[in-house]
């Protein structure tokens, strides 16, 4: 299965979320340092979409039947996970089918919404 790669960006100067920025060509520089001077804080594309889908990307805050979480990347084990406090469980498509998962906000426009 091929997974789209795509990402989004927060713009820490203007408070906006980014599409597909246009970059800046500077020799020698890493991607890191490129979004370190632009202000922007990169969230990638899960390739998984909530029950009415919407793309569920890092940084978003998803509510299930129960609870609502944070999508978070977890760089040990490989893979996307929602988190609340401190329980992590790993994203998945049965998941979100099964629970009936939703986006309703991120941590950058609404991070009010994880302390509901």
């Amino acid at each position: 299965m091929n997974r789209i790669i795509k990402f989004r960006y927060w713009n820490t100067t203007t408070n906006q979320m980014v599409n597909n920025p246009q970059m800046p060509h500077k020799e020698d520089w890493t991607i890191e340092q490129l979004f370190e001077e632009r202000g922007w804080v990169w969230q990638q594309f899960t390739g998984l979409l909530d029950k009415n889908g919407k793309e569920i990307y890092e940084g978003d805050i998803v509510k299930d039947e129960i609870r609502r979480w944070e999508v978070c990347w977890e760089q040990a084990r490989g893979q996307f996970m929602r988190k609340a406090l401190k329980a992590k469980v790993p994203l998945s498509e049965r998941q979100i089918k099964m629970y009936k998962v939703k986006v309703i906000g991120n941590v950058y426009e609404n991070p009010e919404l994880l302390n509901k």
